[in-house]
């Protein structure tokens, strides 16, 4: 956050609260230099919004015969076809497949690519 130059005092303050089960001496401290005067354990916890979890992309690990090369991103919402025809293309597949016709490519969604040679 310091180099973000964060000063916002709402994002800081969430923060320190989050903080305090772990460090509680120090969120004290944090929280009293922010210019409150009561507890830190007095504050109410922060919202939980979900949709701050959901990724819009996600990275997968591309291998061939089981031995993972390069990682490629794609839309968290991209079929399988999608993926396959993207990664066949790719020149750095091409350099690992050299001319050869996979015998299966194994896709675990969220997670790999496998290109059995």
């Amino acid at each position: 956050l310091t180099s973000l130059k964060c000063r916002n005092k709402e994002v800081l303050g969430n923060l320190i609260i989050l903080l305090a089960p772990f460090a509680p001496h120090c969120a004290e401290e944090l929280w009293e230099a922010l210019g409150n005067t009561d507890s830190v354990c007095d504050a109410q916890w922060p919202a939980f919004n979900e949709d701050y979890l959901k990724e819009d992309t996600v990275k997968y690990t591309i291998s061939f015969n089981g031995k993972a090369r390069f990682t490629m991103e794609f839309a968290a919402d991209a079929d399988n076809n999608t993926i396959q025809t993207t990664v066949m293309a790719d020149e750095q597949a091409q350099k690992w497949i050299e001319g050869r016709t996979p015998k299966k490519v194994i896709i675990v969604p969220k997670k790999i690519v496998n290109i059995v040679l």
